[in-house]
């Protein structure tokens, strides 16, 4: 039997893998790679090719060798000459193709690459966003401070009464205070000048336009804040409370613009912002935290919710000082 050509071969071996073929086909095409050994070795190599591409998977390393296989491969695989017909080419061109085993195998250390580099891209991205969130928190910790120290030694309040609500929608008749209001005041009072401080780099956020800050006393929209700050509602810290206290933090997963979700364990239970990681918090004594679980407040507090409370309708408040709970 003749050497096959593995150009002729490589195309009806690829509906193996790529093609829509029906059961009966694919048998077919099984009994004639075993009985033929050219083909059968062409149908070896798009097999090895095949494997290192499936090698390519978020819970699965390639072989330490793999790069250093191909690129020998690439290199010596041998030339191959193809003269076009004078109606094709002009007369004398010669063009230099390898066979399609080498361009597959080239095609493999292409997705070897991009395999291994996008991730190391992404989490790059996502180490930047995180610390540009860590930066945000400790300029808003700067303008607490700030604030405790031209308003009697207190933080951020715009006030509280019984028939005011933190939740939106809770009830029709009640005054709807959101919790992200008490912060707002170091922005109207010029403490922290930049809006975009207030948005954390990993989330789908705006910063509220610098000129509306004056004509306002609260943010224009949710989003123009991605994060929780100490509930106001209850019994509330003074910068005098133990410095351990989380006082900001990414937003809390467990509740949306003031309304409930539901409880959550895990990596659910961490904030969005960094996609289930953990997350950025800031301490009443100026310090920012990365915390990969929401039981980090003082004594191990769930910092997302009110101790004893289960069911939320946007009157309720800490009952200690220490007892956090951070929300927008």
């Amino acid at each position: 039997m003749s050497e096959r050509d593995p150009s002729e071969s490589a195309p009806e071996l690829l509906d193996l893998y790529l093609g829509p073929i029906s059961d009966s086909q694919r048998a077919e095409l099984k009994a004639r790679v075993a009985g033929d050994p050219a083909l059968a070795r062409e149908a070896e190599a798009l097999a090895s090719v095949f494997s290192a591409l499936g090698m390519l998977r978020d819970d699965a390393a390639p072989p330490a060798d793999l790069e250093a296989g191909i690129r020998a491969r690439v290199r010596t695989a041998p030339l191959r000459l193809v003269r076009a017909a004078d109606s094709e080419l002009p007369s004398g061109m010669v063009v230099r193709v390898r066979s399609l085993r080498d361009v597959l195998a080239v095609a493999a250390m292409i997705v070897l690459f991009v395999g291994i580099g996008v991730p190391s891209v992404l989490r790059m991205r996502e180490r930047g966003q995180r610390a540009g969130c860590s930066a945000n928190l400790a300029q808003l910790g700067q303008g607490l401070a700030a604030y405790a120290a031209q308003f009697n030694d207190s933080l951020p309040f715009v006030g509280w009464n019984p028939t005011a609500t933190w939740q939106a929608g809770a009830a029709p008749a009640a005054r709807v205070v959101p919790n992200r209001r008490h912060v707002y005041p170091l922005l109207r009072e010029g403490l922290v000048r930049d809006p975009s401080r207030f948005v954390c780099p990993s989330r789908w956020d705006a910063p509220m336009a610098i000129t509306d800050i004056r004509a306002r006393h609260d943010f224009a929209e949710s989003r123009n804040v991605s994060y929780g700050y100490q509930n106001m509602a209850g019994v509330r810290p003074s910068p005098r409370s133990d410095p351990a206290q989380p006082i900001m933090s990414d937003d809390n997963p467990l509740f949306d613009d003031g309304r409930f979700l539901t409880l959550r364990s895990g990596a659910a239970a961490n904030s969005r912002a960094h996609g289930g990681a953990g997350q950025n918090i800031l301490t009443l004594g100026g310090r920012v935290i990365w915390s990969t679980t929401p039981d980090c407040g003082v004594g191990g507090d769930n910092i997302w919710t009110l101790s004893g409370v289960r069911e939320y309708h946007g009157t309720e408040g800490p009952r200690s000082a220490t007892d956090s709970h951070l929300i927008k």
